[in-house]
């Protein structure tokens, strides 16, 4: 926002100062030289009515400079003013070492015409002398330096650069200003919101009393907020309170089914031994689906804020935990991890989504076969990585594998996969699956490294 207000009040401040300090500067600098140009004529006017009565009078003529001279020193730069007078048969009368005559230039003022134009750096006049009686007497040449005109001019300009520094330099201060007044309210907003996002769910935002769009909004959002709050406890409570409600009545069902089962082994039965062991089989995968529901539960209800938790640490003791019951089953656990990495997660998130994963691919691998647990840096996120040999997962499979209760192994719960989805993302991580080269699974987790 504070970027949009400066840009808006800097292409104001822009059009203001090419539609109104440009046109008033060269109307200033015009009339400048308008000025400029209009004095030196006049000054031109001036020697040729002094000069007028030296031009036929050769007595006169001999005090004519010392007169000029006179005139000339009573304008502002007159020192700097060169004067050639002229009579009307081209008679150079004063400044034969001017280099002001020319014939043509002569001719000019000889014609009863007055004429100011640039002659390089300076500005010439020519003026005729006796006009008033109608009848000419010679002409004046006189040029005059655009020193300082120039140097007024320039003036001019940075007189008006300096304002127009300051409009840019006031607008931005105003910009910055509003911007912060205005986005105050929002950035309140957008606290909560984050916080709303990153699982505390009393997060709410406090309305402010302007501006009342703002304050709409942050009303609604609270609204929202304790609706969403109402909605994913009871949701949670419900799951929870099911999954616990389950364990007792289950546990004493596998109790019974197993005494059962043992009466009717030492009965001889063995049909229905293999009944009771079915039985058991579908109690065991039924406790397991309660456990993972409550796992479900409780990773759902975590909303403690991320904090930074050493991968590379984090993974060499996981796999030291699994490694026994990978050497039971006869698999082989293979950690690849370099240097020391950190990501941004919750307490606990990565060991739980670690342990579902070792789980499912020492289940997934035959013996003899291989998971391979790899960290490193991809960009700004830190990747782990747990791969098998097993026999993978078809396309259809991955598509369907974060959805809970869909499961291609038999005796799975399917909720695994979904707990590491929902532990990893929590946190604005990211969890992909993929074919492991060779055959079999690839998980991969993409954690996020900064808040």
């Amino acid at each position: 926002m504070t970027s949009r207000i400066l840009a808006a009040f800097l292409v104001l401040t822009g059009g203001l100062i090419i539609g109104a300090l440009l046109p008033l500067g060269y109307t200033i600098a015009g009339q400048y030289r308008h000025d400029y140009e209009s004095g030196t004529l006049e000054l031109a006017r001036a020697m040729a009515s002094t000069a007028e009565e030296g031009v036929e009078d050769h007595d006169g003529a001999a005090g004519l400079p010392d007169r000029l001279a006179a005139v000339r020193h009573g304008v502002e730069g007159g020192d700097r003013t060169v004067v050639t007078v002229v009579d009307r048969k081209g008679r150079i009368i004063v400044g034969r070492d001017t280099g002001l005559y020319t014939p043509g230039r002569a001719a000019v003022g000889l014609r009863g015409q007055s004429r100011v134009s640039e002659l390089g750096d300076r500005l010439l006049a020519i003026v005729p002398v006796g006009v008033e009686d109608e009848r000419v007497k010679g002409t004046v040449l006189l040029t005059r330096p655009l020193a300082p005109l120039r140097d007024r001019v320039d003036r001019l300009w940075t007189r008006l650069g300096v304002v127009a520094f300051l409009a840019v330099v006031t607008a931005v201060v105003l910009a910055v200003y509003l911007a912060r007044w205005v986005g105050r309210p929002l950035r309140r907003l957008g606290v909560a919101a984050e916080a709303l996002g990153a699982g505390d769910l009393a997060a709410r935002a406090e309305p402010p009393r302007r501006p009342p769009e703002v304050r709409g909004l942050a009303e609604r959002f609270n609204v929202m907020a304790a609706r969403l709050e109402n909605l994913i406890y009871d949701s949670r409570a419900v799951l929870a309170d099911v999954s616990h409600q389950l364990r007792t009545p289950l546990s004493a069902l596998r109790l019974r089914m197993e005494l059962l089962a043992e009466e009717a082994r030492s009965g001889g039965g063995q049909a229905d031994v293999a009944e009771f062991e079915a039985a058991l089989e579908e109690l065991s995968r039924l406790s397991r689906m309660v456990d993972g529901l409550l796992a479900v539960a409780r990773a759902e209800n975590t909303t403690t804020p991320p904090q930074s938790i050493p991968v590379t640490e984090l993974l060499r003791d996981r796999v030291d935990a699994w490694r026994p019951v990978a050497a039971e089953r006869g698999v082989e656990l293979i950690l690849k991890a370099g240097a020391p990495l950190t990501a941004m997660l919750g307490p606990g998130r990565l060991e739980q989504a670690i342990d579902n994963l070792v789980d499912n691919a020492l289940t997934a691998t035959s013996k003899g076969g291989h998971v391979w647990i790899g960290a490193g840096r991809a960009g700004h996120r830190v990747r782990v990585i747990v791969a098998d040999d097993g026999p993978g997962m078809s396309p259809e499979a991955m598509a369907e594998a974060f959805r809970r209760f869909r499961t291609g192994r038999a005796g799975g719960t399917g909720l695994g996969l979904p707990i590491v989805h929902r532990l990893i993302t929590a946190d604005g991580g990211d969890v992909t699956l993929s074919e492991t080269p060779g055959g079999g699974l690839t998980v991969t987790l993409d954690l996020p490294t900064t808040r």
